[in-house]
């Protein structure tokens, strides 16, 4: 489920996560033009109406937005990136919290890294606070889901990637590091971050330099500021090329 007409129209534009059926609320319609609210819906999707009472039962949203939209979800398989092979993935172990993970998926758009790896312990990326939190980014995200720790290690040694893990103590600040092919980032969870598994395997063990009296980062934050140095290394490798 999803929420709002800026949901609506990302979920029409990219077709990822294909709409099923949309609920709008009477009072939405009010507000809405029928006109523009039918360019905007393609003629095969169902639209209901109903009361602003039962809309306000519907939406997990303290102020629902009056429609929601239904959606189905897609399963990816590393097969596909296997044809792909992006540049830069995203693995995400443990990240819990579905405000993070929303956010996460939000940020890394926008620094563009599409294709993102959840660990088995991470929150439902369909969780409506998931896709309350992407803003939107979901519908444009490739998700793989449920990959377990030996199987992205294996699969980023066939497929030729390098591990780039994150942690308080790393061994090189994320600034600093330089990698001339493709990588996987890797994120671990708000409470323990990576396991022992995947910080032995990596190839990089990074780190972003403090200088307050915080003991560590929101993972989200983390993530923000990880994939802002990384594409800034990348844009400098191109412009010198």
């Amino acid at each position: 489920m999803a929420e709002g007409l800026n949901a609506c129209e990302e979920a029409l534009r990219s077709g990822r996560y294909p709409v099923r059926e949309i609920i709008v609320s009477s009072d939405f319609l009010e507000r809405v033009e029928n006109k523009e609210l039918s360019r905007r819906i393609p003629d095969d999707i169902t639209v209901y109406s109903c009361s602003r009472h039962a809309m306000e039962e519907l939406s997990t949203e303290e102020a629902p937005r009056g429609i929601i939209l239904v959606c189905g979800t897609t399963t990816r398989s590393l097969n596909e990136l296997e044809r792909t092979q992006p540049d830069r993935l995203l693995y995400l172990e443990g990240v819990a919290d579905p405000g993070n993970l929303g956010t996460i998926m939000r940020t890394a758009l926008w620094f563009g890294t599409r294709h993102l790896l959840l660990g088995p312990s991470c929150a439902d990326p369909f969780n409506p606070k998931v896709v309350r939190a992407s803003a939107g980014a979901l519908f444009d995200a490739s998700l793989y889901r449920s990959v377990p720790p030996d199987v992205l290690v294996s699969f980023a040694r066939n497929e030729g990637y390098k591990l780039a893990a994150t942690a308080p103590r790393g061994n090189m600040p994320v600034d600093k590091w330089r990698q001339e092919g493709r990588y996987i980032l890797l994120l671990g969870g708000e409470a323990r971050g990576l396991s022992s598994e995947l910080l032995k395997m990596a190839d990089a063990t990074l780190f972003i330099p403090g200088y307050g009296a915080a003991e560590s980062l929101n993972v989200a934050a983390a993530a923000a500021i990880t994939l802002y140095e990384l594409c800034r290394s990348d844009r400098k490798k191109t412009l010198h090329r």
